[in-house]
């Protein structure tokens, strides 16, 4: 071996990687687009804003969060809808999962659950499997939850004929109940 007297450059020094932490960046979180809908809507719905109106039949295939007007029908078979709290609702209204924290008028079918927040209010017969009406909201109307005894009413819906013709609101189906907050 052997050795040598002359000393060596900085430049031949070993250098000392940073650590892991200080190489990698992570892009700030988006603000939610609203804090409650953050739970019930996923990041990738729909949006329509606060300063949108919309008239007539609204269809889709994909999550939507209305923060905004509608009036007409809405339909968005096997997808979520979320009805914020500024949203204004005047629709039949048919998805897989329906929450409202803002106000609806129209009856309301939910192919698998129905949620009514506190901060809603709503006049209109609902039909699903499973619905959640939290303490304060307020509704006026019918809850059926025999889904299968009302599949032919549906149907008419998609049609573009309102499902509520066989069971008016002042006369719910036996197996309803009636709530006026």
């Amino acid at each position: 071996m052997i050795r040598s007297n002359k000393q060596e450059s900085p430049s031949t020094e070993p250098v000392q990687p940073r650590p892991i932490s200080d190489r990698i960046q992570t892009p700030p979180m988006p603000e939610p687009i609203h804090k409650s809908a953050t739970a019930t809507a996923p990041s990738h719905a729909a949006v329509i804003g606060p300063k949108i109106r919309v008239k007539g039949e609204l269809v889709g295939e994909e999550d939507l969060l209305i923060q905004g007007k509608v009036d007409g029908t809405i339909e968005l078979k096997g997808n979520n809808l979320t009805i914020g709290e500024q949203g204004v609702v005047k629709a039949n209204v048919l998805a897989q999962t329906i929450v409202i924290e803002g106000t609806i008028e129209g009856d309301i079918y939910g192919e698998d659950h129905i949620s009514i927040l506190s901060s809603s209010n709503v006049k209109g017969n609902l039909v699903a499997n499973r619905v959640t009406l939290e303490d304060g909201a307020k509704f006026k109307g019918s809850i059926d939850m025999e889904v299968d005894a009302r599949k032919d009413d549906f149907q008419k819906f998609n049609a573009g004929s309102s499902f509520s013709s066989s069971t008016p609101a002042s006369a719910p189906a036996s197996s309803s109940s009636k709530s006026d907050s």
